[in-house]
C-alpha cells in the first residue's frame, strides 16, 4: 500500500475519535437521537480543526445501516462507500473551484431526486464563502425549502464572507482551535502505533508549531519522523521546525534584564547563523515574555506556554528582575515587529531594530508616589531662618529748586461755566516723548473744550450731511478769554461756512456745547500754537462718529484733492 500522511491515514472514522470539540459533537448526536436533524448546518473555524471531518462523520451517522445512530459502525456498506468517497447520495463539493451560478444550479436539479441507497442525500460544500453572489442567491430558495431528507452541510474558514441571509437558513457551529495538550496527546498515540519514539518535549514543540491545527501539528510530524527515523528528540525537532530551545529564550531576556544591547545583537545573530527562523523566534519571544506576565500576576505554571513540564524556578528568577511595565511594553514592540517581519524581505534588520528598542524601554513612574516624596522632603527640611531685620535710613534732605531763565509769561484761559451737556470721552491723543517739567508748556487746545467740539461737529453733521466735508478738514482751537477758532483747509470751503446760513447753524450748535459768550472766528491756513503733531478730524459716513488721524502720513480729504488739481492746472470749481 502507498504511504499516507498521517492527516489521512489516522483521520478520525467516529465521532469517539475525534479530538475536542465536544459540545459540536454532542449537539449533532443529540439530534439524531431525538429526530431533530436540521436540514441545513454551517460549521466554521480555523484550519485543521475538524470540520470537514465532522461533515464526514455525520453523514455516515445519518446513512449506517443500523442507524441513524449517534455512533457510525463504520463497518457496513454505506459507512465503507462514504468513508472512499464512493456514495452516490453524499456529494462533496469543493467551493472554491465550483463557485459558479452553473454548477449551483446544476446541484439543485440534483436535489430534487430522492436519495438511490442511502437514507438522506447529504451535500457538502467546503470553503463555501469562495462561491459568487449569484451563487449564493441561486442557492437561496432551495436552501429556504428543501426536499424531504435533504442535508446541507457547508464548512468555512471565513465566516464574515457568508452572505446573512445564507446564516439565517443555518444552524451555525463555530470550532475552536485545539490545546496544546489535546493536539500533544493525539500525537503520542499516532507515534506509539507508528511504533516512533518520541519524547514529551517534542511533542509540545510540535504541538506549539501547530498553531491549534491538528492537520499542521501531524504534518510536523511527519517531517520530524522523515528527519530523525524512529526516535525524536528535541533538538532534531528544533532543527527541522527552525524553533529555538528554552535555554536560548531565557538567555535572551536575561540580556534584557541587564540592558546589554550587545548580548541581544550576538544572540540574534547567533540564531540566523544556527538556521533558525526568526519569524518563530520573533513569536516564541513574545509567549515567553507572556509567561513572565503571567508569573508575576500569580498564575498557575500549568498554565504557561512555554515552561510546562521544565522547572520554572529560573523563569520565576528571571520575572522577577524585570518591571511588569517593562514586559508590557517589550511584548507591545515585539509585536509590531513580528508584523513588520512578515511583509519586509530584511527582517533580521527589523528585529536587530527592535531588539535595542527593547533596551530602551523603562517603566512607568507612579506620578502620585513622587508627589508624596517631594512632599515629605519638603516636610523634612528645616524651617528657614529668620530674615535679619533691615534698618530703614532716613530720606536724604531733598535739594533746593533751580532756578530756571525767567520765561514768557502763559496766558491762562478762563474756565466758563459750562452748561449740562452730554459728555462723551475723548479719544486718546498719539504718544509724544514727555519734556522736562520746567520746558513744558501745555498746549492751550487741550481741555475738556475738544471733547465738546467734536460732539458739536458730530450732531451737526447728523443734522446737515453736507458738513461732513466742510468741517471734515478743518481743525480748532480755543483761545482766551472765549474765542473759538476754526482753521479751515481751503477758501473754497471757507466761502462754504461763511455763508449765513452755515454760520448761524455752527453758531447754534457751539452756543449749545459752549455757551452762548464763545465767540467764532473763520480763518484759512492758520498754523496751530502747539507743537505737538496736529490732528485732523474726519467723520464718520455711518454713525456721524469723528475718527482722528495724524497729520504725517494720515488722512487726506477730497476737498484739499481738489483743491491741489486747481492750483496745479489753473481751473475753477463750476459747481
Amino acid at each position: 500500500m502507498d504511504f499516507q500522511v498521517s492527516a489521512l491515514k489516522w483521520r478520525p472514522q467516529k465521532f469517539a475519535q475525534m479530538v475536542g470539540q465536544e459540545p459540536i459533537i454532542r449537539t449533532l448526536q443529540n439530534a439524531i437521537k431525538s429526530d431533530r436533524v436540521a436540514h441545513a448546518y454551517l460549521f466554521s473555524g480555523a484550519r485543521g480543526v475538524g470540520k470537514t471531518t465532522t461533515a464526514r462523520v455525520f453523514a455516515k451517522a445519518l446513512n449506517c445501516e443500523n442507524g441513524p445512530s449517534p455512533e457510525p459502525c463504520d463497518t457496513c456498506i454505506n459507512c465503507e462507500e462514504i468513508r472512499m468517497g464512493r456514495s452516490m447520495d453524499v456529494t462533496e463539493v469543493d467551493g472554491a473551484s465550483n463557485n459558479g451560478v452553473a454548477e449551483v444550479r446544476e446541484l439543485i436539479e440534483k436535489v430534487k431526486y430522492s436519495a438511490t441507497s442511502c437514507r438522506y442525500k447529504v451535500y457538502v460544500i467546503d470553503e463555501v464563502h469562495m462561491l459568487s453572489k449569484s451563487a449564493f442567491n441561486a442557492l437561496l430558495k432551495t436552501l429556504e425549502e428543501p426536499p424531504p431528507k435533504v442535508v446541507f452541510i457547508f464548512a468555512t474558514t471565513e465566516l464574515i464572507k457568508i452572505p446573512e441571509t445564507i446564516l439565517s437558513r443555518c444552524q451555525c457551529f463555530e470550532y475552536k482551535a485545539l490545546s496544546r495538550e489535546q493536539v500533544a496527546e493525539q500525537l503520542g498515540l499516532i507515534c506509539k502505533e507508528e511504533g516512533i519514539s518520541v519524547d514529551p518535549t517534542s511533542l509540545r514543540q510540535i504541538a506549539k508549531s501547530g498553531g491549534g491545527s491538528m492537520r499542521d501539528s501531524q504534518s510536523f510530524l511527519d517531517q520530524a519522523i522523515a528527519f530523525c527515523g524512529s526516535e525524536i528528540n528535541s533538538e532534531a525537532v528544533e532543527t527541522v521546525l527552525g524553533a529555538v530551545s528554552q535555554d536560548v529564550l531565557e538567555s535572551f531576556c536575561q540580556n534584557l534584564a541587564d540592558g546589554n544591547a550587545p548580548g541581544l545583537i550576538e544572540k540574534i545573530q547567533e540564531i540566523v547563523r544556527s538556521g533558525k527562523d526568526l519569524n518563530i523566534f520573533c513569536r516564541d519571544l513574545m509567549e515567553f515574555i507572556r509567561d513572565l506576565i503571567l508569573i508575576q500576576s500569580g498564575a498557575k505554571a500549568e498554565i504557561l506556554s512555554n515552561a510546562s513540564g521544565r522547572d520554572t524556578s529560573e523563569i520565576k528568577a528571571l520575572a522577577g528582575k524585570l518591571e511588569s511595565d517593562r514586559l508590557r511594553q517589550s511584548f507591545s514592540v515585539l509585536a509590531k515587529a513580528e508584523e513588520d517581519m512578515r511583509r519586509s524581505p530584511l527582517p533580521q534588520l527589523i528585529f536587530e531594530m527592535a531588539a535595542i528598542r527593547l533596551t530602551d524601554v523603562r517603566p512607568y513612574r507612579d506620578i502620585g508616589g513622587l508627589i508624596e516624596q517631594i512632599n515629605q522632603l519638603e516636610d523634612d527640611l528645616p524651617a528657614p531662618a529668620p530674615a535679619p531685620s533691615v534698618q530703614v535710613a532716613p530720606p536724604p534732605p531733598s535739594r533746593p529748586p533751580v532756578e530756571s531763565a525767567p520765561s514768557q509769561p502763559v496766558e491762562t484761559v478762563p474756565r466758563q461755566p459750562n452748561p449740562e451737556p452730554t459728555v462723551v470721552a475723548s479719544e486718546p491723543l498719539p504718544d509724544r516723548v514727555e519734556e522736562p517739567v520746567e520746558t513744558l508748556k501745555p498746549p492751550p487746545n487741550i481741555g475738556d473744550w475738544e471733547s465738546r467740539w467734536r460732539q458739536a461737529v458730530a450732531d451737526l453733521c447728523k443734522k446737515k450731511p453736507n458738513f461732513k466735508l466742510y468741517l471734515g478738514s478743518c481743525r480748532a482751537e480755543f483761545e482766551a478769554p472765549a474765542k473759538l477758532i476754526i482753521n479751515v483747509a481751503d477758501s473754497m470751503t471757507l466761502l462754504r461756512l461763511k455763508d449765513s446760513a452755515n454760520f448761524d447753524l455752527i453758531k447754534e450748535f457751539v452756543n449749545k456745547f459752549f455757551g452762548a459768550s464763545v465767540q467764532i472766528e473763520l480763518i484759512e491756513k492758520k498754523t496751530l500754537k502747539t507743537e505737538e503733531p496736529t490732528i485732523s478730524q474726519n467723520i464718520d459716513g455711518d454713525n456721524g462718529e469723528l475718527k482722528e488721524y495724524n497729520n504725517e502720513g494720515g488722512y487726506q480729504n477730497d476737498i484739499q484733492i481738489i483743491q491741489d488739481a486747481i492750483d496745479i492746472f489753473g481751473g475753477k470749481v463750476i459747481r
